[in-house]
Parts: C-alpha cells; sequence; structure tokens
C-alpha cells in the first residue's frame, strides 16, 4: 500500500469516529486485544525465526492473513479489532514522540481495508464447526430435552446448561451480564394489561460492551410465570453461588459459562454427530441462543425495541445478529410455535432507550446507508 494512501485512510478513519463521538473500548476488552496482539506477534515471530524477535508491523498483518483460513470468522474479528487499536494506540504515541512509523501505518490502513476474512489465504481447514445461526424451536426443545434426560443426576453440569440455554433464549443476556444482573417481582407497571400482576419476574442487567467513559445502561427484562420464568430463578441462583468461589467475579463466570457451553455443545455432537443433506451438524451457542433470542423480539416488538432490550445499538443488530424471524413462526403476540418459549416483554427503561434510538437522525442514516464495513460497531 503506498504510504501517502495508508495515511489518508487512516486519517479519514481516525476522523470519522470523532466525529461519530465513538468513544474508546472499556478496560477488559482493551486488555483482551493487548493480550492478543502480544500473542499473536510472539507466535508469528517464532514461526519466521525472526533474528531479534521482532517482526514489522506489516509483516505482522500478513502472518494474521496468511493464518485466516485456519480460524473462524468471529476470531479473525477479535483478532483484527486488537490489532486495530494497538496499532492504532502505537502510531499515535510515536506521532506525538515525533517518531512517526510508516510501517505502522500502513499496516494500520490494511487492516482498515479489509474488513471480511480473507478466505482462500493459508491453509484451508481441515474441520470446521459452525454455530447455527438461528435456532428452530424443534431443535432447540430436542437439545434441551436431552440435557435433561440422557445423563446421570450426578451430571450437575448438564442440569446447569440447560437452565442456562433456557434462561438466554427467554432473556437475551451475554453470558457475562449475569454477573451483575439483578432479579426482582416485577412491577404493576411492567405487567401487561390484562395480565394477573402476581408472579412475573424482571431482569435488571447492567449493559456490558460499553465504551470507557460512557454511562450506565440498565435494562430492565421481564419475564412471564412459567416453566422458563423457573429456569431463569434457577440459573440465576446457580450463577450467583458460583460468584462466591473465587474472588474475581467475572473468571469465576466465564468459567461456568465455559463449563455450560462444553456440556450444550456435547449435547449437540450426540444428538447432530454428523452433516445431513449437504448441511453442517447443528451447532447451539449459548450466543446463538442470544441472537435467536434478538430475533424474537424484533419480530414481536421490532428492531428499536430489540436493540435497546439487547443491549446494543440497531446498526449492529441489523449487521452482526443472525437469528431469523422464520425460525420462530409465531402463533401469539409472546409464544414461539411449538415450543412455548416467551419472548421477554421491554421494562420501561428499554422502552426509553428504544425511543432515544428512533429519534436519533444520525442513527437513522446509518442504517439506511449500504453497510460496507460494520467494524466500528464492534470495535
Amino acid at each position: 500500500m503506498p504510504q501517502d494512501a495508508a495515511e489518508q485512510i487512516v486519517a479519514e478513519w481516525r476522523q470519522a469516529r470523532a466525529t461519530a463521538g465513538m468513544g474508546n473500548p472499556n478496560a477488559r476488552s482493551i486488555a483482551t486485544y493487548e493480550e492478543n496482539s502480544r500473542m499473536l506477534e510472539i507466535k508469528y515471530s517464532n514461526e519466521v525465526q525472526s533474528d531479534d524477535g521482532i517482526l514489522s508491523p506489516v509483516d505482522i498483518i500478513r502472518r494474521l492473513f496468511l493464518h485466516s483460513a485456519g480460524i473462524s470468522a468471529a476470531t479473525w474479528k477479535l483478532y483484527r479489532a486488537g490489532f486495530i487499536y494497538t496499532m492504532n494506540e502505537r502510531a499515535q504515541l510515536c506521532a506525538l514522540q515525533g517518531q512517526p512509523q510508516p510501517t505502522l501505518e500502513r499496516a494500520l490502513a490494511t487492516l482498515l481495508v479489509v474488513s471480511a476474512k480473507p478466505y482462500g489465504v493459508g491453509r484451508p481447514q481441515a474441520t470446521r464447526s459452525v454455530r447455527s445461526k438461528s435456532i428452530p424451536a424443534k431443535d432447540f426443545d430436542k437439545v434441551i430435552t436431552h440435557l435433561a434426560t440422557a445423563y446421570s443426576e450426578r451430571n450437575q453440569w448438564a442440569r446447569r446448561a440447560q437452565s442456562f440455554a433456557m434462561a438466554t433464549i427467554a432473556t437475551g443476556l451475554r453470558p457475562t451480564e449475569w454477573v451483575n444482573a439483578v432479579i426482582r417481582p416485577a412491577l404493576p407497571a411492567e405487567v401487561p394489561r390484562g395480565e394477573h400482576e402476581a408472579g412475573w419476574l424482571a431482569v435488571v442487567v447492567d449493559t456490558a460492551k460499553r465504551k470507557a467513559g460512557e454511562p450506565d445502561w440498565e435494562r430492565t427484562i421481564v419475564v412471564e410465570p412459567g416453566v422458563y420464568q423457573i429456569h431463569v430463578r434457577q440459573h440465576y441462583d446457580e450463577i450467583q453461588s458460583a460468584l462466591t468461589s473465587r474472588a474475581e467475579p467475572h473468571d469465576a463466570a466465564k468459567n461456568y459459562s465455559k463449563r455450560c457451553s462444553a456440556a450444550l455443545g456435547r449435547a449437540c455432537k450426540e444428538l447432530w454427530p454428523t452433516a445431513t443433506r449437504g448441511k453442517d451438524p447443528i451447532r447451539i451457542t449459548l450466543y446463538s441462543l442470544r441472537h435467536q433470542a434478538r430475533a424474537n423480539v424484533a419480530a414481536a416488538y421490532g428492531g428499536f425495541v430489540a436493540a435497546a432490550m439487547m443491549g446494543h445499538s440497531p446498526h449492529t443488530g441489523n449487521n452482526w445478529y443472525t437469528g431469523k424471524h422464520r425460525a420462530n413462526s409465531f402463533t401469539g403476540p409472546r409464544k414461539v410455535l411449538n415450543a412455548g418459549i416467551p419472548v421477554a416483554l421491554p421494562g420501561l427503561d428499554v422502552l426509553v432507550k428504544a425511543e432515544q434510538f428512533e429519534q436519533n437522525p444520525a442513527l437513522l442514516r446509518a442504517l439506511a446507508a449500504p453497510d460496507d464495513d460494520a467494524e466500528g460497531e464492534r470495535y
């Protein structure tokens, strides 16, 4: 890439972020970016047996592209976002010190231009694990029934995974958001008209993945009485108990989610061990359940409410969430066909946030424009 073109790309990217008011990632995201970048730099240097143990930024990005075919799209996005952050920080620091780094800017510009995973570069994967993009109600019913009945009562993680899965599709919470979530009886104003007020549950969550310096964004998600609410409560009690087992709550939550994810993955492999009719085996994850919850909410209440309830922008929901409305066709305002899966109701704070989205001219323009690179929403 010519140096003048690289400088122009980087300058315009920085200006666009500043104009849009996009803040820095939060501290946990920064730590992840720096850790991944450092790990990959060491790995790539070892691979080419660099004499001084250091590769140029351009060579690092070349190695990232080379290995892109051997990693998942989600991992590619994470690694790319990490290098964008760390290289941009280094480039700005060097510029402040009067020591501009041309190769750093060329590497950064290349990453900004190549947003999609460059398929076909490097060694193809021998096998792959594909997360299901949408969760038909019949498949979801199969996997939670399998978790409930196919294992010994001593297998606590199968039971926990069942509750985690049901709580996720009923609320749409990220796995990490259960750390700071609070449950309480729903207020009368939060219960739909004509419904008995007793027994309704409100889950209040402090939204994760906010940028540094952004104000708190609390969301209230209302769950009707029934089997799914029982599992929401059960999952909440289990994970709160797990949080007391370690000094760092997020480490405890990460370990809990990892073990439940493993149990859920094993159940999927037992139910769908091989591909059928030319399709990949069904692989349901906690995040694909969150994505399907978002699609269910959007079908019931619209995209703005879905974005506010899930804790992301409508732009992110339109471009990154892959659950399909048609996977869970509705027979009523809050039920999914054949499975009785409840669709959570928005709390009053969610409705206020949705209205803010709907009245934001800049956001409406972004939603109307074609999406060539949604990286700004992920980074």
